[in-house]
């Protein structure tokens, strides 16, 4: 999944120098955008410590209707969305639901992180003005395509031995999400949000978690 991510980070810079060379009515109809965001985790369990910053990052293309000669838009596309959960535990299946075990204050490690990546599709109501301010609100679904956890630290036999581990065994997962989302912004510079009204996790399969992610958008055009 971090291959297609840095696939499609090369394609936005791509679009983004061609964006200069592209006519206004092109530029009218289409745009990409990358969006870096941290999450804000909600009803996370008790003993679970996540990070201040759980970095994630957006990557969307999206066709615009405009409304007339106004400066309103609908807009449509695809994005492709991922989260990183930093923290001090990590996932097990304990009669039948998906638990965060704490790793043991014994035990010194570097990295341990759960990194759940979506297909999105975004739909907004855009208004762009001719000073270049951008303001839209919208919301998108999603579905989910991967799901991992990585480890980097000592081995938990007791020894000091170093490994670094990735497993997919992460079970329960709604397989889909969904959630308002907002931006605000001058010319390619924008602030986003998004609040997603679907958990993680199947009801009764996992904590009922949730995020609020917030960052910035960067759109060429």
């Amino acid at each position: 999944m971090k291959k297609l991510l840095i696939l499609l980070l090369g394609l936005f810079i791509i679009t983004s120098s061609y964006s200069q060379v592209v006519n206004e009515s092109t530029k009218r109809k289409f745009s990409t955008g990358i969006d870096i965001f941290t999450d804000i985790w909600q009803n996370t369990p008790d003993g679970l410590s996540l990070y201040a910053i759980n970095r994630g990052i957006n990557v969307f293309c999206t066709y615009n209707y405009q409304f007339g000669s106004s400066n309103l838009s609908f807009a449509f596309g695809l994005g492709i969305c991922s989260h990183n959960m930093y923290g001090n535990s990590l996932t097990e299946e304990i009669d039948g639901e998906t638990t965060f075990v704490k790793i043991a204050d014994s035990i010194s490690y570097k990295k341990s992180k759960l990194v759940i990546t979506y297909l999105d599709i975004p739909i907004e109501f855009r208004l762009k003005t001719k000073s270049k301010f951008r303001a839209a609100l919208g919301f998108k679904a999603g579905y989910l395509l991967n799901v991992h956890s990585k480890y980097k630290g000592n081995d938990f036999s007791g020894n000091n031995d170093k490994v670094e581990q990735k497993s997919t065994n992460v079970k329960y997962l709604e397989l889909f999400r969904y959630g308002p989302t907002v931006r605000i912004g001058y010319r390619w510079f924008n602030l986003t949000a998004y609040y997603s009204l679907s958990y993680l996790f199947k009801a009764g399969k996992g904590p009922d978690m949730y995020p609020i992610s917030v960052g910035i958008s960067l759109m060429p055009f």
